[in-house]
């Protein structure tokens, strides 16, 4: 019988495999990921299961880190060994970037979404749907410009958006040939996740982040998902708000642990 420990390990490592980092390495059963110090996800220790066998895994981590300029950090779960947080903070690692892992059933979303877009958003019904398997310079050019990001991050994205498994899609909204919403959803089993849901600034309050997961939830049912997950930041409310409103539901947290030597280094 599959323990909630196990399930939380299952579910991390799935959402693992949706953000592939440039550079990885292994000290057992860790993930020890570099990507030229680009989001904390990818450049962060994956640390889930037993401890290493080594007892200078800490060392190891250190040192491979600080060969590639980046800061130590941890990504740090429920499924993570016992008391490898407080171990971390003994150390001088700081807490970073509280997030929840939320899952819902993917039947049950796409009918909240459509329920609440024909009854308070009709005008969302209009926009035009694509939906490509893999990277556009169309949909990277949007992602970068609508969440303000350097054109120095392109080459991440694009080769984060190549290295991602398939079946993927990378889902745009359009409101007269503008781009709106888009996301990107990947599905692995019964398990659908999405990344890269953003909504444009200005067009905010139509009911677009609906009709953005009904398109992800619709297509990940295609490829046949009965269940999804979203990784939010923990204190951002409006997100979390719209997902519970679809069906959501928090099944845990996590954060990542920093040695602040470099931390200007990476991103959130």
């Amino acid at each position: 019988m599959q323990t909630e420990y196990d399930f939380f390990e299952y579910l991390d490592r799935v959402a693992a495999n949706t953000w592939p980092a440039e550079s990885n390495t292994m000290i057992d059963q860790w993930l020890i990921r570099a990507s030229n110090g680009i989001t904390k996800r990818a450049n962060s220790v994956f640390a889930i299961g037993s401890y290493p066998r080594d007892d200078n895994w800490l060392s190891h981590v250190e040192q491979f880190y600080h060969s590639h300029g980046l800061p130590a950090i941890f990504h740090v779960s429920s499924a993570s060994p016992d008391q490898l947080d407080s171990l971390l903070q003994d150390q001088g690692y700081e807490l970073d970037t509280p997030c929840y892992m939320m899952t819902a059933d993917s039947q049950q979303v796409a009918s909240h979404a459509e329920e609440r877009i024909k009854k308070q958003y009709p005008s969302a019904l209009d926009l035009e749907l694509e939906i490509t398997q893999s990277v556009t310079k169309e949909w990277l050019d949007a992602f970068l410009f609508l969440e303000q990001y350097p054109e120095e991050r392109r080459s991440f994205y694009q080769g984060l958006s190549d290295r991602m498994p398939s079946p993927k899609a990378f889902i745009t909204l359009k409101d007269h040939g503008q781009i709106v919403a888009l996301g990107t959803a990947i599905v692995e089993r019964e398990w659908a996740g999405f990344v890269n849901v953003i909504v444009h600034a200005e067009h905010r309050g139509k009911g677009y982040g609906y009709a953005i997961l009904h398109a992800m939830t619709a297509w990940s049912i295609t490829q046949g998902a009965t269940q999804q997950y979203l990784q939010v930041i923990a204190n951002n409310v409006p997100a979390v708000t719209l997902y519970e409103k679809l069906g959501y539901q928090m099944k845990y947290g996590y954060h990542y642990r920093v040695k602040y030597d470099l931390a200007d280094l990476v991103s959130s």
